[in-house]
């Protein structure tokens, strides 16, 4: 149920009250949360934005993860190992698995405008960085300290600085299973 957490409810209280990654993305999805009620009952919600602002301030500083409020991720998000992980304005798909010092975002040196849009299923490796515009299609393995600007077809396996794709038609359901169990 909850990921190898034991069935006594003092293991699984453990797990919510102690498990920093968990942390992270409860804390993203409270921050999506409050910028729907800003818009809807402004006043209600600044208690609600004040509390957010905290937890993403405490969430940043002692998990070192910082996931930006315009970021769009759907459902199933994993963070494996918290530290390092930079998330800045982008479109993530479900079930998407980030490692230790993954980096996402824009690329700001050469003005690109564009964000990351990352497909379904996509397992990103320790020390990743995607930047720019790119596209990430749907079912691809970052290989770790991969350095990703370009676009990227469903279902490949993608490595080095710059990344390429180093195998095509890539199932990386196997390794994403694994995570399961």
């Amino acid at each position: 149920m909850l990921g190898g957490v034991g069935s006594s409810w003092r293991s699984r209280a453990a797990f919510l009250l102690f498990n920093s990654e968990l942390h992270c993305v409860a804390c993203y999805r409270f921050g999506r949360f409050t910028r729907r009620m800003r818009v809807r009952h402004p006043l209600a919600a600044l208690p609600l934005v004040v509390a957010h602002r905290l937890w993403n301030r405490r969430c940043t500083h002692q998990h070192q993860c910082d996931i930006h409020r315009e970021a769009v991720i759907g459902p199933g998000l994993l963070i494996m190992h918290r530290g390092g992980i930079t998330v800045g304005p982008a479109r993530i798909g479900p079930n998407c698995t980030l490692y230790q010092n993954v980096t996402i975002g824009m690329r700001v040196a050469q003005n690109d405008q564009g964000v990351p849009r990352i497909g379904r299923n996509v397992w990103i490796g320790p020390g990743a960085t995607i930047s720019g515009d790119v596209t990430i299609g749907d079912g691809v393995t970052i290989s770790a300290g991969t350095v990703l600007t370009r676009d990227v077809p469903s279902r490949c396996l993608v490595a080095g600085n710059p990344g390429r794709v180093i195998a095509q038609d890539y199932d990386n359901s196997a390794m994403v299973n694994a995570l399961d169990s």
